[in-house]
This record gives C-alpha cells, sequence and structure tokens, in this order.
C-alpha cells in the first residue's frame, strides 16, 4: 500500500468540499472528516466499496459513527465526497499542464493530447481510490455531477491550447467538440482499468490516438 493511501492529506478546502450547509466549522469536526476521509480510503482499497461501510469507516478511523453521520448520511456521500477531492486534484494537474502548453507556444497537438493523457493515467494509477471511484464508478449522482463539472472547468483551458495549434482546428462549441475529445479518452480509460484494473501504456496510446483523430477531423481546410 503507497504512503499516499495510507496517510492521505487533505486541505482545508478538500475536507469542506460538497458539504455546503453540514461543512465542519471547528478544528475538532475537521480532524474527524479528514480521519473519516483517510480511513474510507484505506478501506476502499483493502476491501472495496461493497465492504465498506460507515460503521467500519468508524472503526477503523476512530471517530464515532454519530460524528461521521452528522456530515455523512451514507457511505455513498463519503466516496462523493473523495470522489471530488479527487477530480479537483486532478483538473489542477491539468490546467497546469496545459497552461505549460499555452506558455511555451506548443504547437503539437499529438504531443500536447499524448501528454495529458498520460498525465492523467498516471495520477489514476498512482491513486487507487481515484480510479476505484471515477473509472469504477460514479458510484451515485453527486459523484457524476462532480466528474462532469471538472471536465467543464477544464475546457475552457484546453480549448485556448487547441486555438494555437499548427495546423489550426475549427473547434465549435456545439457540438461541444473539447469536451467530447474529453470524455472519449476518458472512456478509453475506464474500459482499460475494467479490464486491467489500471491504464496500460496500450490503452494510454488508444485513448491519445482516438482523441487525436477526432480532433483532426476539424482541422481547418
Amino acid at each position: 500500500m503507497s504512503d499516499f493511501i495510507a496517510t492521505p492529506i487533505y486541505t482545508l478546502e478538500e475536507i469542506r468540499l460538497g458539504l455546503s450547509s453540514r461543512a465542519p466549522l471547528q478544528e475538532r469536526s475537521q480532524q474527524r472528516v479528514a480521519l473519516g476521509l483517510q480511513a474510507a480510503e484505506r478501506l476502499l482499497v483493502s476491501k472495496g466499496p461493497e465492504e465498506t461501510s460507515i460503521p467500519e469507516i468508524a472503526i477503523e478511523s476512530g471517530v464515532p459513527r454519530a460524528s461521521l453521520y452528522q456530515f455523512y448520511p451514507n457511505k455513498y456521500a463519503i466516496f462523493a465526497h473523495l470522489a471530488q477531492i479527487h477530480l479537483l486534484r486532478l483538473e489542477h494537474i491539468v490546467k497546469a499542464k496545459t497552461l505549460e502548453g499555452i506558455n511555451s507556444k506548443l504547437q503539437n497537438l499529438e504531443v500536447m493530447v499524448t501528454l495529458l493523457a498520460n498525465i492523467v493515467a498516471d495520477y489514476y494509477d498512482a491513486s487507487p481510490v481515484a480510479s476505484i471511484l471515477v473509472l469504477g464508478g460514479p458510484f451515485s449522482q453527486t459523484s457524476y455531477q462532480a466528474q462532469e463539472a471538472m471536465i467543464e472547468n477544464i475546457t475552457h483551458t484546453i480549448r485556448k491550447f487547441f486555438s494555437q495549434v499548427n495546423p489550426p482546428l475549427a473547434i465549435p462549441e456545439q457540438p461541444d467538440v473539447v469536451t467530447l475529445v474529453i470524455e472519449i479518452a476518458f472512456t478509453c480509460m475506464k474500459h482499460g482499468y475494467y479490464r486491467e484494473s489500471f491504464i496500460s501504456p496500450m490503452i494510454r496510446e488508444q485513448a491519445a490516438r482516438a482523441a487525436i483523430a477526432y480532433l483532426k477531423s476539424w482541422e481547418k481546410v
């Protein structure tokens, strides 16, 4: 088990993410939420989502069950919170790498798409819980909405990069080609994870090739 899974660290923003009116305000409550999330991550890896439960999380974390129920009505709410955390982290990584490409005036579509595909795959392969909850899910409507929100949040940055590639692309917003190309690559990764429990080099290559082929159909003539 990796150190990331054994002792995950969460920022205050991540602890409060998605809890809205139930967000913990006191430091003690924030610590309890963090301990519950850490325990849930360990149990998801060791037992899987089906065998993970709030009573098990309470035992693993040392946090009273009643305290967990104060913030989470069921285990799927905890899963959704963890999925949101990992998707937010992935969003930051993808945005940063895309901005690097923009700032360095990278114009090669194939290089950038392949780079992004590998960055995303690296994150999932290094984060078993992200793979379980996102590639193996979603387990709830909230998790699905978090996934779609992440895609929406990175489309503007990726669209900006596509505007500078050579040969140029005529990327329309209707249909939303940027969202569709992200979904194409993501579907390939979900398939690879389902078959092999990780994203293999072959699947990474196929995800990039599928995305590139679709994008090239929008090259300006």
